[in-house]
């Protein structure tokens, strides 16, 4: 039996690297929800985040 999680923080996920790692997991792991922590300073932006595969498992929190 392997580890399933249902939870995943991500920090910085909505910079460049980091929202094509949350797209990813979307995608490929639809029973996963992600919780996406971000600061958006000049690196991050919600429009990475736009038009994300099962959109319904991602929370985003803006903080530092």
């Amino acid at each position: 039996m392997s580890f399933q999680p249902r939870n995943m923080l991500v920090t910085g996920g909505a910079g460049f690297i980091g929202s094509n790692f949350v797209r990813q997991v979307l995608q490929h792991h639809p029973d996963i929800t992600i919780i996406n922590l971000d600061k958006l300073t000049y690196a991050g932006s919600m429009a990475n985040l736009q038009n994300l595969p099962n959109a319904k498992h991602h929370q985003f929190i803006q903080d530092d």
